[in-house]
């Protein structure tokens, strides 16, 4: 998921983020808390996605 350029803590609040929330609003509460690395980060997954025709913006569906 993120890449070498955040430390592992920062890479793993990034992920707890997209995991529960879905990337769109992963980005949104990353800059609301003024976590700028990590919205990049998250910003960065988004723009990989979509050049690969992926949509992952939505948070995972649970039962």
């Amino acid at each position: 998921m993120a890449s070498q350029s955040l430390d592992k803590r920062k890479r793993a609040i990034a992920q707890n983020l997209i995991d529960t929330c879905g990337l769109q609003r992963a980005v949104h509460a990353a800059k609301q808390y003024g976590w700028n690395d990590i919205a990049e980060e998250i910003e960065s997954e988004i723009e990989k996605s979509s050049q690969l025709g992926r949509r992952r913006t939505d948070p995972p569906f649970h039962h």
